[in-house]
């Protein structure tokens, strides 16, 4: 074993009873799972219990040339308590910068103010904002920034605030492109910057302030607010935001579970359009993969069906991803070695996420 690999597993005595430890807990646990087998319908699926066996072996490895260290919380089914699992200079109850996993909070606020009829989803987004949004773009609606089909042209980095940015982004813009919203997607944090400024002219409140009036504050999310690190802050509603592993677990399962959004713009969350994604677009197909909740939709290889998000801030690369039925939830953070290629990145975390939610088979699907 390396001398500087720290590898830290909790819930694994709460693990090892569900999996077919010996001893009066696991004999009860099995008469109960025969009990329930014994009196479902014949079509429900039987998921295992959680067995974290491949999780703890890639952990185990690490540090290693990919990544420096890394933290994976899971949740749900068959887990009286989250099990969670450390490796490398990566500790249970770290804070860490979650990047884009910002736009999801940013989404809901905005979902929110569908729900409160202050905002239309399917309205022109320049109704709101018409000193803002650039006359080429007026047929581009609030839903096609949510889902990433408002072709907008893509963020540009710029000293100054989220206005600034916006309006350096839209002056960069080819002239002579005519934009096509609806028709392909393409990721683009410039959506979530214009989603942040209609929170504000449509509640008359800063970004910052509904966000915990919102969001925050009811789910006691104490740990999550904006950056005091201005490298980060400056990505505000689009990916400025640092939180724990707890704490964004607990946003996910309210999210997910029906308590930030009335039953309508619940069913946001999931729907996603039936356009092709853009060549340059972060899914891991061609077809569109982003909800009008602003969740990205993933089919793991021989795993179920997964809503969540990615985000990269600084030295992390961070997530939150769960069944659409919260049978089975899972945050994670890793540090990638410096220097590593996105594309090893990448396979890092879906690596972490299969073995996660490994055992769900394609039940969710």
């Amino acid at each position: 074993m390396r001398a500087h690999r720290r590898l830290a597993v909790t819930g694994l005595a709460i693990a090892a009873l569900t999996v077919g430890a010996g001893g009066p807990a696991a004999t009860a646990a099995t008469a109960a799972t025969a009990a329930t087998t014994a009196t479902a319908p014949a079509t429900a699926p039987v998921r295992p219990a959680f067995d974290p066996t491949a999780l703890t072996t890639l952990l185990a490895g690490l540090p290693d040339g990919t990544s420096e260290g890394a933290l994976v919380r899971v949740a749900g089914e068959g887990l009286r308590v989250p099990w969670t699992g450390t490796a490398g200079p990566v500790a249970a109850d770290e804070r860490f910068p979650i990047g884009s996993v910002s736009k999801i909070f940013t989404s809901a606020v905005v979902l929110q103010l569908v729900a409160e009829h202050r905002v239309a989803l399917d309205a022109p987004v320049r109704r709101y904002l018409p000193g803002l949004v650039p006359a080429a773009y007026s047929g581009t609606t609030v839903r096609q920034l949510l889902d990433h089909t408002s072709d907008f042209p893509m963020a540009t980095q710029v000293p100054g605030d989220p206005r600034t940015v916006i309006a350096a982004s839209f002056a960069a813009d080819d002239p002579a492109r005519v934009p096509a919203p609806g028709t392909a997607q393409q990721y683009n944090g410039l959506n979530t910057f214009v989603l942040g400024v209609l929170v504000e002219q449509a509640t008359g409140h800063s970004y910052e302030q509904e966000l915990r009036r919102r969001v925050l504050h009811p789910l006691g999310l104490r740990d999550t607010a904006l950056s005091a690190d201005p490298a980060v802050a400056y990505f505000w509603a689009e990916g400025g935001l640092v939180s724990t592993a707890a704490d964004l677990d607990r946003f996910q399962s309210a999210l997910l579970g029906g308590r930030l959004l009335p039953p309508a713009q619940q069913k946001n969350l999931f729907e996603v359009p039936g356009v092709p994604g853009a060549p340059s677009n972060t899914c891991l197909t061609r077809a569109a993969c982003f909800s009008a909740g602003g969740l990205m939709r993933v089919d793991l290889p021989n795993g179920p069906t997964v809503w969540g998000k990615t985000g990269s801030s600084g030295a992390w690369t961070s997530g939150a991803f769960a069944t659409e039925d919260l049978k089975r939830h899972v945050v994670y953070t890793v540090r990638p070695v410096p220097g590593t290629s996105g594309q090893a990145q990448r396979a890092r975390v879906l690596e972490l996420v299969t073995a996660a939610f490994a055992d769900q088979g394609a039940a969710s699907r």
